[in-house]
């Protein structure tokens, strides 16, 4: 259960459990109305810990039919067998959940409301008032009912292996899907549950002597807790991951009590022999049951306990993590890609393009993969092939904001600026709403000459985000084309004081300061902007056409160099073209 420990996210299923133990808690003590509010209350907050605690009523409903009503004749004997028994489940509302049978109903009723009506009222929370609009629901496996059934039916026969030989764990389970009837994991998958499900019927319904009634009803109904606690899991209604270990974190309650009782049933159960003097005297076959029983129980608690330490160091960092799930399951396209995410935020480009482009091997229709792929030839300067990469994402996934924003910013690189602002558009009208989209648009519009809605995106971004420079910046810039230099400078000013190393801020004021006539003060601020940004190909023009002009040809043509070398595109400009000539550059 390590996972759902381990990881943040996943301490949900933590919660969760936490809450629908402390409402049966509760609910065993409902003798008392505010413990029946507390247990209604606690099975309200397992809801919004996880919606796999929707199941919970099952649990009181199976409670209620082994305990209450399948032996209501039996229960005043159960309640004195109790003072000898302990392994027979004592609560404390035998009392309030034993009515005559001609008020069974009701009490059922009153009792089962409270639990129908908290259900009713989340699920209109969660799939009313806070559905997505944008949320996209998966479907059944391969498309197909008979192939999920059969699927999960071998998962599920995976889960109760897993309790007993936790064995080849994974973070990431790539299950394979049964495809037929006659597959060997599916046959052997029913044998089992066949077994589980005959011992679990005989349990409920072998032998109801008084002296093994109280054990067969405890453990009746801890043994289909298991299952009814992985009914959410298992694709019923589809979900992303058809298998996890921290799935199992709630079932494994039901499994540990079915186990503890069997192991425990002898030594427990048995009266004593003589039961005068100091020591009971026991008989001789229950010593030998107990010398058997507890180095067994501690076979098992080392074992597991062992397992546990080996399997937090799975999650001592990221490479780690994702390299053990690969060892596991080489095949894990997922594993691949999130290693290969680590190896880029390292620097690893071409390890991480390595990594990504096995994971789109093993599925090609894989759009996240696909996605961060065409990140990575983008830092390659691949853009081409970054913009195929980024043409599979959206196809194999049409609702991807994230991918059409990134195939809007590869065609900006392209020259395809129509083409940019679709996407663009496209990303908005999905769903994303940040200032960067906003202020990619506006860059955008400013490429085409459309300064008017270059100006009203801009304006949506700080909308969004008010001290965002780089907007600032940009609306800087505008407004100097525009020829509004007042505001121009206190957009650009506003840009520095929100981030005093943003070089094209600098740039673009001393572009107003030369319209100003204030050469010196322009000069600084180029000066400032090669400075924090020394490949800023505009601001060594703006310099070396400074120098050019005071007649300092020398440093002209070093920042007119430096200009040709990170962006030569500068010499389509006729006037640039004459100067550079004219230093000698050309051939340079």
């Amino acid at each position: 259960m390590t996972e759902a420990v381990n990881a943040v996210s996943y301490r949900e299923d933590i919660f969760a459990a936490l809450f629908i133990f402390l409402s049966c808690l509760c609910l065993i003590l409902s003798k008392k109305t505010v413990y029946y509010v507390l247990s209604l209350i606690s099975y309200l907050l397992s809801l919004f810990s996880k919606e796999t605690a929707i199941v919970m009523p099952l649990f009181i409903l199976l409670y209620w039919v082994l305990f209450m009503r399948k032996y209501p004749s039996s229960l005043s004997t159960v309640q004195k067998d109790t003072i000898r028994s302990p392994s027979v489940l004592r609560t404390s509302s035998d009392e309030s959940f034993s009515p005559a049978k001609s008020r069974w109903a009701r009490d059922f009723i009153n009792y089962y409301l409270g639990y129908v009506l908290i259900s009713l009222f989340y699920l209109c929370i969660r799939f009313i008032i806070l559905k997505n609009p944008l949320e996209v629901s998966v479907g059944y496996v391969k498309g197909s009912i008979a192939i999920n059934f059969m699927t999960m039916a071998k998962i599920l026969a995976s889960y109760v292996k897993l309790m007993f030989l936790p064995i080849h764990l994974s973070a990431d389970y790539t299950i394979a899907p049964v495809l037929s009837i006659f597959d060997a994991s599916f046959i052997t998958s029913l044998i089992l549950l066949a077994v589980v499900g005959v011992i679990i019927f005989k349990t409920i319904n072998g032998n109801t002597s008084l002296s093994v009634l109280n054990r067969n009803r405890i453990n009746s109904l801890f043994m289909p807790c298991f299952f009814i606690a992985l009914l959410p899991v298992l694709n019923i209604i589809p979900i992303g991951h058809i298998m996890a270990d921290r799935y199992l974190y709630l079932p494994a309650a039901g499994f540990c009590t079915v186990i503890s009782g069997l192991l425990f049933n002898r030594v427990t159960t048995q009266s004593p022999v003589k039961k005068q003097g100091k020591f009971p005297v026991y008989r001789h076959s229950m010593l030998n049951k107990y010398t058997f029983t507890v180095p067994l129980i501690s076979i098992i608690c080392v074992f597991f306990i062992t397992k546990t330490v080996l399997r937090n160091m799975d999650w001592r960092n990221e490479f780690t993590f994702w390299t053990k799930i690969l060892l596991e399951q080489p095949q894990n396209y997922d594993a691949h890609n999130n290693l290969g995410n680590y190896f880029y935020k390292q620097g690893a480009l071409d390890r991480a393009i390595c990594e990504l482009e096995e994971a789109v091997r093993l599925k090609k229709n894989y759009p996240e993969g696909h996605n961060s792929l065409g990140t990575m030839y983008i830092d390659k300067g691949l853009i081409d092939k970054a913009i195929t990469e980024y043409i599979e994402a959206v196809k194999y996934k049409p609702v991807f904001p994230q991918a059409y924003y990134n195939l809007g910013n590869a065609c900006i690189k392209k020259g395809m600026v129509d083409d940019s602002i679709k996407f663009f558009d496209k990303a908005i009208s999905q769903g994303m709403y940040n200032p960067q989209i906003f202020n990619n648009l506006g860059s955008a519009y400013m490429k085409k000459g459309m300064v008017d809605e270059a100006v009203v995106q801009y304006q949506r971004a700080l909308s969004v985000y008010k001290d965002f420079a780089e907007v600032h910046s940009n609306l800087g810039y505008v407004y100097t084309e525009k020829g509004d230099l007042d505001r121009a400078v206190y957009e650009l000013r506003e840009a520095l004081r929100l981030q005093p190393s943003h070089a094209n801020a600098h740039n673009n004021l001393g572009a107003v300061y030369c319209q100003q006539g204030l050469w010196d003060m322009a000069l600084d601020e180029f000066m400032k902007a090669v400075r924090f940004d020394p490949k800023n190909a505009s601001a060594h023009k703006n310099i070396g056409m400074i120098y050019f002009t005071k007649g300092d040809k020398q440093r002209a043509r070093e920042h007119l160099l430096q200009m040709l070398k990170y962006d030569p595109n500068y010499l389509k400009d006729a006037g640039i073209y004459a100067i550079v000539s004219q230093l000698g550059l050309i051939k340079e």
